[in-house]
């Protein structure tokens, strides 16, 4: 289906942001295996890092018509082939207006502001790149680690002068080898995480009801105990670490009636979507102690404020949502992602195509 992208030129759309920059796009789908003809490029929002924020949780919660993309795009939608973006919404009436468009690359794992629906109606490809995947892989580790050995707690007495050994979960205190640690989603994120907890000797359980064998086999993953329900995986892990994805189905399914199946020497991990989460009932698990803490990156509302409910807590650990933020993940993702596009094209394997199901790809 893609072929076509590198025998004749296309007419190519980037919109970069303050994240990622329209020339560093262009210069990676430049690079790849698609024939670039005429190359547009075109800024989407504001030059400042507050006023994106503010634009990514809009349309994470609220989807690609939460708000509005360049004007420019209405007209030059109409001749483009390929268009390439990080976080500008693509809605369905911009898709609808494309004539020629034979594929949507986004430099992100995310699909929030694309209409992949719309886009599988004119049977156009949407490429999407896991840029963050072993980055947050990493810091949900250094969170397991933190958070049951108190090295963040510790940090935060001693800073204020406190020089204490005495913690709420002290009589839990253990080496990580001793934990089991339940992953809720074993996707991109989730499989990085079980491999690094192989190579520490920590026993993983699973539950993930799309993850096939085969995948696991490939990732050397192949003996992971998978459960046959989120319930049972909140019973049986001592960590819990979740690695979902946000939809209208799973917002705010994670609740007291998971919380309650969990015991008092258990620890809750979220960097995936803070959605995913009823932040309240989770406060209040942790203000009861019923769990011994948990470790956040990712909340209900951001930016979080002090009246959130967090302040007050001695078992919790907060970060502003950081866990996929390193110096390479985000800027230089175009290139990651036109690796991953030409090595779909090479391999025939559509796996990076997220609605190649949808489109009558094999």
């Amino acid at each position: 289906m893609l072929e076509e992208l590198s025998q004749n030129k296309q007419n190519v759309i980037v919109i970069g942001d303050v994240f990622v920059s329209c020339e560093t796009m262009a210069d990676a789908i430049r690079k790849s295996s698609i024939r670039v003809g005429e190359l547009h490029e075109v800024f989407w929002g504001e030059n400042t890092i507050e006023s994106f924020s503010k634009k990514q949780v809009n349309i994470e919660k609220n989807g690609p018509d939460a708000e509005s993309y360049p004007e420019e795009l209405d007209t030059l939608i109409e001749d483009a082939d390929v268009i390439m973006m990080h976080f500008a919404p693509i809605p369905s009436k911009l898709i609808a207006k494309a004539k020629h468009l034979k594929c949507i690359l986004t430099c992100r794992g995310g699909l929030e502001h694309v209409c992949v629906e719309e886009a599988s109606k004119r049977n156009i490809p949407v490429v999407n790149v896991i840029r963050n995947a072993e980055p947050v892989a990493d810091f949900a580790l250094g969170l397991i680690i933190a958070l049951t050995r108190n090295i963040a707690t510790s940090h935060a007495k001693l800073i204020r002068g406190e020089w204490s050994k005495s913690y709420p979960n002290y009589d839990y205190t253990t080496t990580l080898s001793n934990l089991t640690v339940g992953l809720a989603g074993l996707g991109n994120v989730g499989l990085e995480i079980a491999k690094r907890l192989k190579a520490l000797d920590v026993k993983v359980i699973g539950f993930d009801e799309y993850v096939s064998k085969e995948r696991l086999e490939k990732n050397g993953l192949g003996d992971t105990v998978m459960v046959d329900s989120l319930e049972e995986l909140f019973k049986q892990a001592n960590v819990v670490s979740i690695h979902l994805r946000l939809t209208e189905e799973t917002r705010g399914m994670i609740d007291k009636h998971y919380f309650e199946l969990m015991g008092p020497d258990s620890y809750f991990i979220n960097t995936s979507r803070g959605g995913l989460v009823n932040q309240a009932d989770l406060i209040q698990v942790l203000k009861e102690h019923k769990i011994a803490g948990a470790a956040l990156d990712v909340f209900e509302k951001e930016p979080v404020t002090i009246e959130s409910g967090f302040a007050d807590l001695d078992n919790i650990i907060v970060t502003p949502h950081i866990a996929g933020d390193t110096v390479s993940a985000v800027p230089k993702s175009p290139y990651l992602l036109m690796r991953e596009f030409d090595k779909m094209c090479s391999t025939n394997n559509p796996e990076r195509m997220v609605n190649y199901k949808n489109i009558g790809v094999k």
